[in-house]
């Protein structure tokens, strides 16, 4: 493989020759005969330097650009020849969004252990957008999401229905396991997720279908927090099943049922188009439907 785009991927990357230089095993000097040799060859300055730091020029982002897919393809190639002969093994970037990377993943995570002690997953856990963005970028190798993400280089396979609550706390004047109007609804605060959650979107989707108009919102970044605002009666919200048994079975959430819920919504499994998928990917996408 061509060192010198290693290097300079490295160099751009970092912002610094020293931080390259240390990251790659190479002295400074070294580093920096690369660069002089990549731009040398191009013919053109790929960097503007400063006493700190470097930083890419317009040249130097076309080169950064390509530099990113020789490597990947090159990388990809390696595993591919590698997969003809051997058992499936090496790294798996691995995304998932909140619900399933907390609640669901670590059990499909287990088995692949159990079975593929070869495959390494890395795990990078966001909401559907982040997920479905890390994909398009090639941060990762495959994301498992709910709700739904489109882009025109990207498939999607639903693994699985989930279904979602309207919660409270169980010191909130609800009676578990009765019927509420949804006008009744209208003047609790509701606690939802950030902007690009599949969780939110449900929830928006439940209020413009039910004409509900809540008078006080709440934004929270996590599960965890929602929960626990619930809990503590600061307000309810609508979350996955999966999310709340605990809390559910210690007495400390229950479920309001309303009209029109639960919401079913479906976990689906992403993957960039024409891609070819190692085994790895494989065994693990096969898992995922498997074990669902």
């Amino acid at each position: 493989m061509d060192q010198h785009l290693i290097v300079f991927k490295e160099v751009a990357q970092r912002k610094n020759f020293s931080r390259a230089a240390k990251e790659l095993h190479m002295s400074q000097p070294a580093v920096s005969q690369y660069i002089a040799a990549l731009e040398k060859e191009l013919g053109v300055r790929l960097l503007e330097r400063s006493n700190k730091f470097v930083e890419l020029n317009r040249a130097g982002e076309i080169v950064y650009q390509y530099a990113e897919k020789i490597l990947r393809n090159y990388d990809q190639m390696r595993i591919l020849v590698s997969d003809l002969e051997n058992e499936p093994s090496g790294q798996l970037k691995i995304g998932a969004s909140y619900t399933i990377g907390e609640y669901v993943l670590p059990r499909f995570l287990a088995k692949l252990q159990e079975e593929f002690p070869n495959i390494i997953p890395t795990v990078t856990i966001g909401n559907t957008e982040d997920i479905g963005a890390k994909l398009v970028q090639h941060e990762i190798d495959i994301g498992l999401v709910e709700g739904n993400f489109t882009h025109h280089q990207v498939s999607t396979r639903q693994f699985a229905t989930d279904e979602m609550y309207i919660i409270a706390g169980t010191g909130q004047s609800f009676k578990e396991e009765a019927c509420i109007s949804i006008k009744d609804l209208e003047n609790e605060t509701w606690i939802i997720r950030e902007e690009g959650s599949g969780t939110r979107k449900m929830l928006e989707d439940f209020f413009q279908r039910s004409n509900l108009e809540p008078k006080r919102i709440l934004t929270f970044g996590s599960t965890q927090t929602i929960k626990e605002g619930v809990e503590s009666g600061l307000g309810i919200s609508l979350l996955s099943n999966l999310t709340f048994k605990k809390e559910q079975k210690l007495k400390k959430i229950q479920r309001i049922f309303v009209e029109g819920t639960p919401i079913k919504r479906k976990f689906s499994i992403i993957k960039n188009y024409h891609e070819f998928q190692p085994k790895a990917l494989q065994v693990f996408e096969n898992l995922v439907k498997q074990e669902a």
